[in-house]
This record gives structure tokens, sequence and C-alpha cells, in this order.
């Protein structure tokens, strides 16, 4: 590793009212390594790289490259000194095609002085495609691409112009394994040109895996900077959060109770002959791999897919739900795995949000109660540790964490007879994560009946206390979760026969 400077922050403060978000952070990065930075929702990172890309101004501090001081006012300004940025939020214009998409923002190929040369264009995007190794249609709008080709195009985006720098921001989200290992071998040939990459992630595995170094943020300041070697995984969890890690998971409490669900021969396009019971304070975890018709259970169970066959019973009366509207008149509720886009209105407030699915019950001969409104919200999002000063704040300012609080909030709220969680934990750090699951715990405790699909297994093995195992939208059976291992685990996702 070369350990000549690329990049060098001193003392950069930023603040935004009622909030501290850096604290006087001083970091170094070299050339030729990869650098995982991490910390909590709210540990300041994000306001970091805004700086850097000269998205937001520091109050304070200086910024160096190669050794010498410079000044970003502007996204230009951080271009001009060669620093490149995967943002977490993809920003790709839809309605625009992938090569368009990625060389927003610099000049566009010409001939005859006006039209856009779309060959020469094609062929600098397929040569940014050959590097990264990856394919995806060039000419269609991207709104049209799946998520892992959207992730791709905003990757590719980063390598329109060569920078010394590049910042990627939870690159892997929404990547398969054989794409992000894609991913990790492009980062792994910048590393040997002597660039740097500054590797941002919640995924702990990820980060110890590719990175040389990391750098932990709490609170807005620099709480610890170490080679990748010396950290494990629990150490880099009890910096982050401030504490020693027990126990991922919170202890159950509660007992079950009698049966709430009954799903018998449930069918359709997706799914096949499915059937289980659902008991109340029963957490059932959904165990399969991506594409195995996980999610398309859920949404059948909630009516937002029509049924060919079987039924289903709810507190031993007949529940077929034309719509998820009819759903959550019988007190089914689903949080959906895409909070941001199937979950949350992000322009609307907290209160707003939190109230969306009770506004007949927070209405006053038919006017919306707004002091009801105000005093049940609060109520909800105190229950569920929702950090917020001012719930009159628009949704899409929260952390991700935060978000996924909101949508907890709206469905404590509901009361829920059964709720089914889709990917509950999917982009929340491991602090805000673990408040999530008690959460859960708490929920099941109360009586409500859990359904929860994760593609983290260790969360379904930590939280379930039945598995029903799932292949190509078919059951293949339903474990008792009594320490089974992650072997057991991985072999009944894969349909193995196994004891």
């Amino acid at each position: 590793m070369h350990e000549k400077q690329s990049l060098r922050i001193e003392q950069l403060k930023k603040s935004y009212p009622g909030v501290q978000a850096l604290k006087g952070v001083s970091l170094e990065f070299n050339t030729g390594e990869v650098h995982g930075l991490i910390g909590e929702n709210g540990a300041g990172k994000s306001t970091l790289i805004k700086i850097l890309a000269g998205i937001v101004k520091a109050d304070e501090g200086k910024i160096f490259i190669k050794g010498e001081e410079v000044s970003i006012r502007s996204s230009k300004d951080s271009a001009a000194h060669r620093l490149s940025f995967i943002h977490q939020e993809l920003n790709l214009v839809t309605y625009f095609n992938a090569m368009e998409n990625i060389f927003l923002g610099h000049s566009y190929p010409r001939k005859y002085g006006l039209l856009v040369d779309w060959d020469q264009l094609k062929a600098k995007t397929e040569e940014i495609t050959r590097t990264l190794q990856v394919q995806f249609p060039l000419r269609r709008p991207v709104s049209y691409l799946s998520a892992v080709d959207r992730a791709m195009v905003a990757i590719a985006r980063a390598f329109a112009v060569a920078g010394d720098v590049y910042f990627m921001d939870e690159p892997a989200t929404a990547l398969t394994d054989i794409e992000k290992e894609k991913l990790f071998k492009v980062i792994r040939t910048l590393k040997e040109a002597g660039k740097t990459v500054i590797y941002v992630s919640h995924n702990l595995d990820d980060v110890l895996q590719i990175t040389d170094r990391i750098t932990v943020m709490r609170d807005g300041m620099v709480v610890g900077c170490s080679k990748t070697s010396e950290f494990t995984k629990d150490s880099l969890i009890s910096s982050m959060i401030g504490k020693d890690l027990e126990s991922a998971f919170p202890e159950k409490s509660g007992t079950i109770g009698e049966q709430v669900l009954k799903v018998s021969h449930l069918s359709n396009s997706h799914v096949h002959d499915i059937s289980f019971e659902l008991r109340a304070g029963e957490i059932l975890g959904i165990g399969g791999l991506v594409g195995s018709g996980r999610t398309e259970l859920l949404e059948s169970i909630f009516g937002a897919r029509a049924l060919s066959g079987g039924t289903m019973e709810l507190d031993g009366r007949d529940y077929r739900p034309s719509s998820p509207g009819a759903a959550i008149d019988r007190a089914v509720v689903l949080v959906p795995e895409e909070r941001r886009k199937q979950g949350l209105v992000l322009s609307r407030s907290i209160y707003e949000n939190i109230s969306l699915m009770s506004l007949r019950d927070l209405s006053t001969a038919g006017f919306l109660d707004h002091a009801k409104i105000k005093k049940m919200t609060l109520q909800s999002g105190r229950a569920v540790r929702l950090k917020s000063e001012d719930y009159t704040n628009h949704v899409g300012t929260l952390s991700g964490g935060n978000q996924q609080k909101v949508v907890f909030a709206r469905t404590t709220l509901q009361r829920p007879r059964i709720l089914m969680l889709d990917e509950p934990s999917k982009g929340v750090d491991v602090g805000a994560r673990f408040e999530i699951y008690s959460i859960i715990r708490e929920l099941a405790a109360s009586g409500t009946g859990v359904i929860l699909v994760s593609s983290d297994f260790n969360e379904v093995l930590g939280l379930a206390d039945r598995i029903l195992f799932i292949k190509e939208g078919q059951m293949t059976c339903i474990k008792e979760n009594t320490n089974m291992q992650q072997e057991a685990y991985l072999n009944h996702c894969y349909g193995r026969a196994t004891t």
C-alpha cells in the first residue's frame, strides 16, 4: 500500500438547526488503500461526504488534497479535484436511458456541433461497462431496469470521468452476490492503480472483507481508526453504538397464544399450495432464497395479489381481502421492503405519515382532529423510540433507521392483529437495527402475530419461533426454531433434505 496521503481533512464542523452534525472531524486517506467509513445513521458520514462533494458547506475546518489546501464550494469544484461519488440515493433521471444518466452533467459528444453523437456515447459507455464487467440495456429508460441494473448504472456514472478518490456510499445494497463480487474486483483494481476508495456501508462483513483501514464515527466525531485486521465485527458494533454488545437479539417475552391466522392451500401465479397456521404472540420466519416467493406470499395474504386457490381464516372467520385496504380493515398490516417507495410519503411530515392509515379513527364528526393526531402520533413515535425533535419535519429528512421507525409507529397506531415484515432492517444501521428487533419482540409480546421475511438468515434465526421454508413458490417444510444452526437453515432454503 502506498502511504502517500491523497486526502486529508482537519477539524471539519457542520451544524444544522438543533443538531451539530460534525464536531471537529479530522481524517486522512492514503493513495492505494480501501478505507472503510462506518457509523450509525446520524453519525455524520453523509454530512462529511456532502461537504466533500460540494453539496453543503462546512462551518469550519480545512480540506487538503495531495498536501495542498483546497476549497470545495460546488460539485464542479469537487470534480475538478478528481473526487468521484456513488451516493446512497441513486438520483437517476428515470426517463433517461443508461447512457444519458451515466454522462449526465458532462458534455455529451457531438457531431456537426449540435447533435448528440450516440455512437460515440455508446462506445464510451461500453468502455466503462467492460471495466466494471457488467451489462445492462443502454438505450432503455432506467425506469424499466431492475434494481440491480439501476445500481450498476449509478456505479458506472462514477467512472464517467477519471478520479483519484472514489467515495462509495452503500454501493452494494441492491446488488446480488455475483454483482457485488464484480464491484469488489473493480475496487481492488482501483487500489492497485494507486487510487483511494472510501467505502461506506452498514454491511460490516463487506467492510471487513474489502478494506485496509476502518474509521468509526459516532455522534459527529471519529471514535476509532485502525487497520482492518485489528477489528472484529463485534468490536466494530461496540464502537458504533458506544457500548458492549451483549446480545444481538432481545430476549423473548410473553407467551404464544391461540391461532389467529390459518392459511390453507394458498395459490396464485407466484405461490403454490401453501398451508400454515400463525398464533398470537408468535414470530413466524419465512426462509428461502431471493426470488423464492417470500415477498409474494406476504403480498397475497395482504390482498395485494389475487388468489387462484386456497382459503384463509382470521380469528376463526373467513378472510379473503380484495385489496390492501380490506386487509388493513381486518388489522392485517404489511411493512414493505421498499419503505421509501411503498411505505412512506417522503415529502410529507412525520405526523402525516404516522397517522396515514388511522385517519378515520383520528377524526371527529368527519373532520380531522389535529390535537388528537398530534397526541397519538407522539405516543406512537415514543413507543418505537423515534429520534426527532420536530414531527412537522418531512420524513425524507430522516435517517434510514428513523424512517423505518415511522413505519413501525404507524403500525402500532393500527394495533395490528397480524404484522408482516418484509426486510425490516434493510438499509438500517446496527444500533437502530437492535431497537427495531426490540420493537418486533414487544409487538409479539402484546399478542400480535408476526410473519418475518429477511435475507439476513441470522435475523430470522435470532427472532423466529418457527420457520416456514419456501422454494420456487412452494412450501418445503416448517420447522421449530430450537437452536437451529446456520448450515441447517441454508440447507432448508436450498430444499436439501436434512434431519
